[in-house]
This record gives structure tokens, C-alpha cells and sequence, in this order.
């Protein structure tokens, strides 16, 4: 019978399900780093398409959406403030002012209307605006990355933990594009992740010789390496600037 008050941990997952997992967890993972996150249709050793825009000239994550800022007093609704922006009309024929959703003046009659967003702190007209970078630059650049996921638990024996991680590499994951990379999700027995990420040449620069060991020729390869220190791998660790 099982135990109702054990705690379910990463443990209780089966195979399949903690693939997903690891990949849940990098895709919120690169979400901070201010990527956005796509899944393939089809899964070809490439599990997620991330882009983000970034200032040519700085560097800082870019705003594609326009500002929509009070011309006379700089006030900023983009945000939270939509709400509070004045539905005011003009009629052009007798310049009457009117609230709300008017097609024709009260005063004259005329449909001709013109619309004109209000700021509700001072009353000038609130109109939209291209983003520009807070060092002053106006132009941006898109860039665009392919992340192959490897997740890995502790491994155990016996119900002892072996205090080692496992990560299974191959032949053909070793996709030749600078603007590929690996992204290994290791979940420790406190459910805590750790990120390893690194490019296909830092992989096969670290691998050194074993690259042409019989077993990864065979698909057979497996890196194990400690959960205390991370081995060979751990100059990877967390290094999701590599990915700029």
C-alpha cells in the first residue's frame, strides 16, 4: 500500500515524464534570460527555437511593441494605465470636445470626429511611440539559437545514491551550426536544477580523445560526473551567456 504521506519528488517520475520535466524547466530557465521559447513541430535533436531582440548598440533586450506615452506630460500607459486613457473626440466642424463613443456632434450634427486619446493627468494627447534603447539607440538585431535538452537525476544503486549525474551523447547530436547549443538540466535530490550550457564545439573540445572511443562511434557514450563539483563539465555551469 503506498505511503500517502511521502513527498512526491523528480524520483516519482517515469522516463519519459522527466524528459519533459528537464525541458520545462530550461524553457522558464532561458524565459529569464529574456529569450522567447518555441517547440518544433517535429523533433529532429532540436528541442526548442529561441530568438529575443537586442540593442545593436548596447546589448539590452529590445521592445518590439510601441509605447503609448502622453506627448504633452510623458506619461507612460503601455502598461497598466490603458484603462485610464480619456475616449475624446473632436468635432471637426465646430471643434466641440465630447467623452465617450459619439458618431455625431451634439452640437452640429457632424459625423466628421476626430479621435484623440487623452491623458487623465494633464490632457494631452497620448499617442504611440517606437522603442528606443535606454542608451539612446534606435536599432535592434534579432537573433536566433536551436537547444538540444539532455536532463539527468542522480543516478542510484540499489536505492543508494551513486552522488553522480549521467548524460547520454551521440554521433548525431553533434549538429554543425555555431548557433546550435546544449543545454543539460540536472536535478539533485533536493529537486534543485543545475544548468550546463555549452556549444557543440565546446562539447567536443572537452571530450577531447574519447570522441573517437568506440562506445560514442556505437551510441553508447555516457558522461557521468559528480553532483558535488560537476567534473569536466563544470566551466559550463549556468553559462547562459554563451548563448549571446
Amino acid at each position: 500500500m503506498p505511503n500517502k504521506k511521502r513527498v512526491r519528488t523528480t524520483i516519482d517520475l517515469n522516463t519519459k515524464h522527466f524528459s519533459r520535466y528537464g525541458e520545462f524547466l530550461v524553457s522558464f530557465e532561458l524565459s529569464k534570460h529574456g529569450w522567447n521559447v518555441y517547440s518544433p513541430v517535429y523533433d529532429e535533436y532540436i528541442d526548442f527555437i529561441i530568438h529575443k531582440h537586442v540593442c545593436h548598440d548596447c546589448g539590452l533586450n529590445w521592445n518590439l511593441t510601441p509605447a503609448l506615452v502622453c506627448k504633452k506630460c510623458g506619461k507612460d500607459f503601455s502598461k497598466t494605465q490603458k484603462n485610464n486613457i480619456i475616449a475624446k473626440k473632436i468635432c471637426l466642424k465646430c471643434k466641440k470636445e465630447m467623452i465617450g463613443n459619439k458618431k455625431n456632434c451634439p452640437k452640429c450634427q457632424s459625423e466628421e470626429l476626430f479621435n484623440m486619446p487623452t491623458c487623465d493627468k494633464c490632457g494631452g494627447e497620448v499617442e504611440m511611440r517606437e522603442h528606443a534603447c535606454g542608451c539612446g539607440s534606435k536599432n535592434y538585431e534579432t537573433k536566433f539559437r536551436t537547444i538540444q535538452v539532455k536532463s539527468s537525476r542522480v543516478e542510484s544503486k540499489d536505492g543508494k545514491s551513486k552522488n553522480t549525474y549521467a548524460v547520454d551523447m551521440k554521433p548525431r547530436d553533434l549538429i554543425k551550426d555555431k548557433t546550435h547549443f546544449y543545454i543539460w538540466c540536472l536535478v539533485d535530490n533536493n529537486d534543485k536544477s543545475h544548468f550546463l550550457v555549452l556549444s557543440v564545439e565546446d562539447f567536443k573540445k572537452n571530450m577531447g580523445e574519447s570522441m573517437k572511443g568506440i562506445s560514442f562511434f556505437k551510441d553508447q557514450d555516457r558522461q557521468h560526473f559528480s553532483t558535488n563539483d560537476f567534473g569536466k563539465w563544470k566551466i559550463f555551469l549556468n553559462k547562459f551567456y554563451k548563448l549571446e
